[in-house]
């Protein structure tokens, strides 16, 4: 296999990665539970723990030629580990398939009022799928590398649907093409490390059973940032945190229960649920929950 036959950007080759079980579905790849006393490892009670992300206790595979060829094949996972940045740039559906807001021109003019240029061309870019026509419509991921003077607040950037992450789809997935690669992966702009804000305070939320420390602080930011949504975001919000509940799910990090109450309680606390009734804000999680194990 030659170099041009690789679907993982070179410059993306450093990075750590999580091969799934089968394509479109955000689970990792399992193995047995030979694997992990092979390893000197605990065999994980649950079933849904005996996966290539909890063999490596959470850490992924560095890449090689036959990664990448698995990456090819079924997808994967791209974890950033606190070096890299992924801009997920969503496009929102409205019910006739037109996109509620253009979020790539909304990046462009934030861009252009800090003096600088939203460069799709500048750094690895990816052409993401879309969830259907409920759902998404085509949008970007956007890689960067992390700036460790310029701690971030992960997470969606205003009421629009741009978000900044540690983990993504890997550039090269199916339905993941890569559009641009350059010879070296830039830094995350600092105009939008400024929309981002520095990262929260702490909040109380807690993992019950298996989670690591990492989920743990994971889970807090994404309960944190459900709590600080604002009228005219709350819903939109609570998907987005059940989306990302379901990625510790999927992982085995999270138990589905715990995500759910957590979740619910979150929502009852900013007026979802008084609001607009236990079976609407269930639904609404029911939904980011399912969602994160079939997309990403």
């Amino acid at each position: 296999m030659s170099a041009r036959e690789f679907v993982v950007p070179a410059v993306l080759r450093g990075a750590m990665f999580v091969p799934w079980q089968a394509p479109g579905r955000r689970e990792p790849a399992r193995v047995s539970a030979g694997a992990f006393r092979a390893g000197g490892l605990p065999v994980p009670e649950h079933a849904g723990q005996r996966n290539i992300y909890q063999l490596t206790r959470r850490q992924g595979l560095p890449w090689s030629p036959g990664l990448d060829a698995q990456i090819r094949r079924r997808g994967g996972e791209l974890l950033g580990h606190g070096d890299l940045v992924l801009v997920d740039i969503d496009r929102p559906a409205a019910v006739d398939g037109r996109p509620l807001v253009d979020t790539v021109r909304w990046l462009a003019d934030r861009a252009v009022e800090s003096g600088a240029l939203l460069d799709l061309a500048g750094t690895v870019s990816v052409r993401t799928p879309g969830h259907g026509p409920s759902g998404h419509l085509p949008g970007w991921h956007l890689w960067y590398r992390a700036d460790p003077a310029r701690p971030l607040h992960l997470g969606p950037l205003g009421r629009h649907a741009v978000e900044l992450r540690s983990r993504g789809t890997c550039p090269g997935s199916p339905g993941y093409p890569v559009r641009s690669h350059p010879h070296e992966l830039p830094v995350l702009p600092r105009w939008i490390a400024d929309l981002a804000g520095p990262p929260p305070a702490p909040v109380t939320a807690t993992i019950t059973g298996h989670g690591a420390a990492h989920a743990q602080a994971r889970f807090q930011g994404i309960i944190g940032r459900l709590l600080a949504a604002q009228r005219g975001e709350r819903n939109r919000l609570l998907f987005w945190a059940s989306l990302r509940a379901g990625e510790l799910v999927a992982d085995g990090d999270l138990d589905a229960r715990t995500a759910t109450e957590s979740l619910t309680g979150a929502a009852t606390q900013i007026g979802l649920t008084g609001e607009d009734g236990p079976r609407a804000v269930a639904a609404t999680i029911r939904s980011g929950l399912h969602r994160a194990r079939t997309t990403a």
